[in-house]
């Protein structure tokens, strides 16, 4: 029978200019699958910035193929919510801002099943 774990998957964190790796899914167990995630972007400035998400494969590069949320502009003081591709193990997500330290991601949920 699966195993649920529900956990905070990350601390909040700001995006980045360039692209960066702000969440990796674990190695172990072997079998784990994150499903439902969902992630709010908060842009904290009073202007509006675009936002891009990826999830990755740990060995490719970040490309229009896994891109989940391609330059949506958030207005400012706003926030948007996205849902996450399921996610295998070693699997990444990663992100950029139109600037850095404006858009801060939260992760609202999702369960690690193993």
């Amino acid at each position: 029978m699966a195993a649920n774990t529900i956990i905070q998957l990350f601390a909040p964190v700001q995006l980045p200019a360039a692209v960066a790796v702000f969440y990796t899914m674990p190695t172990l167990p072997a079998s784990s699958v994150l499903k439902n995630a969902r992630l709010r972007l908060t842009n904290t400035t009073a202007g509006a910035l675009p936002a891009t998400l990826y999830m990755d494969a740990t060995a490719n590069a970040s490309s229009a193929a896994n891109c989940f949320l391609s330059a949506v502009s958030i207005p400012g003081n706003s926030s948007i919510e996205v849902d996450v591709p399921t996610m295998k193990v070693g699997d990444t997500l990663r992100g950029f801002a139109g600037a850095a330290t404006s858009i801060t991601v939260h992760e609202m949920g999702g369960v690690i099943s193993s």
